[in-house]
Order: structure tokens, then C-alpha cells, then sequence
């Protein structure tokens, strides 16, 4: 599957809304195959309680996710950046300053910025299928013994476009717009 390169992926910003809020650094001096996207929004879990169903006869399962609470977020008029200490050991939600508006034939896979694994971070995400709009929710948990202390607005994934080709069906999932977490039991779609 070939990568969009840079200069596509800039074009497609300018004349299609790819990515909504993308930083200046991006858009004027870019570097290797992707974008970087920003810390928005840090959440920290404050209740459990989540589960996810199988599927069976009765029809698609239910599922809930955890109680959030947002610990920080990036100001966009803010002159400096409130900044968060990971603690070690400690599971966090991160959503990122970037919308991504993702058409029928890419498909964005996000890396992380090798910043946050030097420093013990380490982050999960997923694939973002076509029709996804909204901006990014990853996990972050801190595995090193000291607590990282991060920024809001601090680049902390690349994203790369892979060229789909062939059919694809458009995303139509819950999550569609960026949320952070499903806290009441619902039906998955």
C-alpha cells in the first residue's frame, strides 16, 4: 500500500479540510512522510466499570467504557501551555489539538514521536478508518519509575496516510467526532 507523500498530504489540507487545527510548524517546514499532531487534552480515569460484549444471537453486543475526568487541555490563545506530570505506573487518555477529516481512499496510522518512548511513555492507538472525523484519542500510560512532565500542545505522534486501494466502507462507529469514552452502557454499531 503506497504512503502519501508531504506534498499531498499539504494539497489535500488546502483543497479537501484533510486536517482541521494543524500546527504551523507542519504546514510550513514538515519533515519526512507525515504530520505531526499536538497533545489537546489529557484525561485522567476516575471510575471503572468498562466491558465489551460479544457479539451473538440477540445482535451486536453492548459495551461502556470508563469515568473521565479532563486534568488539562491546550488554549489555543494561551501565550504558555499548562503543563501535566504522568506519574508513573498511571493510565491517561490523550486527545489530540487536530481534527482529521479522513476520505474513502486513505487510511491514517499514527506512530508515536520516539520523544515519548525515550522518556518511558508509552502510547496506544489503533488505524483511523475511512469516514472517521474528529480528532484523536489515544491511551498513554508512564512506564518508567519518574514521573514526565508534558506540555499541552507538544507534538507527540506522527500520522502517516496509506493509499487504499480497492473498496472500503466508510467508518459509522460511535466514537465518530472524537470521543473520549463511551460512560454509559450502549449497543455497538
Amino acid at each position: 500500500m503506497p504512503v502519501l507523500g508531504i506534498n499531498q498530504i499539504l494539497i489535500r489540507i488546502q483543497e479537501e479540510g484533510l486536517i482541521e487545527d494543524l500546527g504551523e510548524r507542519e504546514l510550513k517546514n514538515p519533515e519526512g512522510v507525515g504530520v505531526d499532531f499536538r497533545l489537546g487534552a489529557l484525561f485522567q480515569i476516575k471510575k471503572g466499570g468498562a466491558f465489551i460484549e460479544a457479539d451473538g444471537e440477540a445482535g451486536l453486543g453492548k459495551r461502556k467504557g470508563v469515568e473521565t475526568k479532563e486534568i488539562a487541555s491546550y488554549q489555543s490563545s494561551a501565550v504558555t501551555q499548562k503543563s501535566v506530570s504522568l506519574k508513573p505506573g498511571q493510565y491517561y487518555l490523550a486527545q489530540t489539538v487536530e481534527t482529521v477529516n479522513t476520505p474513502h481512499d486513505l487510511m491514517p496510522v499514527v506512530y508515536p514521536r520516539s520523544s515519548l518512548f525515550r522518556a518511558g511513555i508509552l502510547m496506544l492507538n489503533s488505524k483511523t478508518d475511512p469516514g472517521y472525523k474528529g480528532k484523536l484519542i489515544f491511551g498513554m500510560v508512564n512506564l518508567s519509575p519518574f514521573p514526565v512532565k508534558l506540555q499541552m500542545g507538544a507534538r507527540i505522534c506522527n500520522m502517516v496516510f496509506f493509499k487504499i486501494e480497492g473498496e472500503t466502507v466508510m467508518y459509522r462507529g460511535q466514537n465518530q467526532g472524537g470521543r473520549v469514552t463511551a460512560e454509559k452502557v450502549e449497543k455497538q454499531v
